[in-house]
């Protein structure tokens, strides 16, 4: 295994590549439609162009061990740039974490948040913010992540050797 992909139970987490683009826009399909979301004709190829020009977002992908897709975590890199009164600073801002119905349960959810932390943890990242849903807050919480107000969630990130 490679030192960008964590296995467990049978499915795997790696950071997505260029080549998962029509994967992750599956992915996000299936979301749309249990919200209740109509997908127009279309949509995959558009979703899929968008993501691949979007250098700015980090994704990760769990999959089974043929390949199939069972989830994503994808975000954005923010960094701030330094000023007179204030050091510079970067956060990670979730903006989607999806597991398939049919894999949820088994720790693929935790697993793209490992991911994701380790990454952040090793990026300089000095927080991780999301909006969650009070049906998912939970997951959240026990990976550390608290309430700086009534939606959106924030976990501190210590730095690696600082």
């Amino acid at each position: 295994m490679d030192g960008d992909a964590a296995q467990t139970s049978g499915w795997r987490v790696r950071e997505a590549r260029p080549v998962d683009a029509f994967a992750i826009a599956a992915l996000h399909i299936q979301h749309e439609r249990e919200l209740g979301h109509a997908v127009p004709v279309g949509f995959l190829d558009e979703f899929a162009q968008a993501w691949l020009r979007d250098t700015a977002r980090r994704t990760w992908l769990a999959e089974d061990p043929r390949g199939r897709p069972l989830g994503v975590l994808h975000g954005t890199r923010v960094q701030r740039l330094p000023s007179a009164h204030r050091p510079a600073d970067a956060w990670f801002h979730v903006s989607l974490l999806f597991v398939s119905i049919g894999a949820r349960g088994s720790g693929i959810g935790e697993g793209l948040l490992d991911a994701m932390l380790a990454w952040a943890e090793g990026d300089g990242v000095s927080r991780v913010q999301l909006h969650a849903l009070p049906g998912v807050r939970a997951i959240y919480q026990r990976f550390g992540f608290g309430p700086p107000s009534q939606q959106l969630m924030e976990r501190q990130i210590s730095r690696r050797g600082g």
